[in-house]
């Protein structure tokens, strides 16, 4: 006999106001939701949305071990590329969910495209050049800058565009990717 665990609680619950749907707290500040399901199936899990309410849960749970996964937010592509569980959680409260968009684009890319563990990630996200474009008019804008005045104009039509972004990637040298619905490049990947 098999029981859903996740949705047992009631209003007679102490731990009921403090993760139901109609709590005016839940989500004001943070656009995130998580829940932590116990791998103790006697459990029940609970939904939080930051560090303490997670602490609340645990302490009102009794359970020892938990999943914790990602409900509802913007920063599900992050969540998951930063591999969150139990051990790092309070890491994504105090360094990774404060950052901005920018920041964690950079973080993403650090992560998902060259294969960063976390710690290591976060000391060098910064670095990444981001560009929200994609990879043949950043290179196309970098070869602009940095060639187009040595060519005299009439020969600069005939420039194959394709073909040096192509070389770009190839070359490590700017990365392409895409995050939250919309595509960035690195300018520079091989810096990193």
């Amino acid at each position: 006999m098999s029981t859903n665990h996740t949705q047992q609680l009631t209003e007679q619950d102490p731990f009921f106001n403090e993760i139901s749907d109609d709590d005016p707290q839940m989500n004001k500040n943070n656009p995130n939701e998580f829940h932590a399901q116990p791998y103790d199936m006697d459990k029940i899990g609970f939904y939080f949305s930051d560090l303490d309410s997670y602490n609340a849960g645990v302490e009102a749970s009794g359970a020892e071990e938990f999943e914790i996964q990602f409900i509802d937010g913007d920063d599900c592509e992050i969540f998951k590329a930063c591999g969150i569980d139990q051990s790092n959680l309070e890491q994504w409260f105090d360094d990774i969910e404060p950052l901005d968009h920018d920041e964690k684009t950079a973080l993403f890319f650090v992560l998902s495209c060259l294969g960063y563990k976390l710690d290591d990630a976060l000391n060098i996200y910064g670095d990444a050049s981001i560009q929200q474009d994609n990879l043949k008019d950043c290179a196309s804008q970098f070869f602009d800058e940095c060639y187009s005045q040595d060519i005299p104009e009439n020969i600069r039509f005939y420039i194959d565009y394709d073909a040096f972004a192509r070389d770009c990637e190839i070359g490590g040298d700017m990365t392409e990717f895409d995050y939250q619905g919309f595509t960035y490049t690195c300018t520079n990947s091989n810096g990193l």
